[in-house]
């Protein structure tokens, strides 16, 4: 699962939660319940659980997301 935004002048902004509710519920339920998956090679089923290791953004999105200011770097 990977989910994607572009900022450009239309971008949502401080309303950005309501694009990424739906990922965070996924989210919450894989980390917590668990889906159920087959494996191939041992013939078996298990119960797998997932979480967001990392993120790669840029400045503007990285204040999006975490509410950091960044607006002071200079690159």
């Amino acid at each position: 699962m990977m989910s994607m935004m572009i900022a450009d002048p239309r971008q949502v902004g401080n309303d950005i939660d309501v694009y990424l509710a739906p990922l965070i519920e996924d989210l919450r339920r894989l980390w917590v319940e668990g889906v159920d998956v087959y494996d191939g090679n041992a013939q078996e089923t298990f119960r797998l659980h997932v979480l967001v290791f990392c993120t790669i953004n840029d400045f503007p999105t990285y204040e999006n997301l975490s509410g950091y200011s960044v607006k002071n770097i200079r690159l």
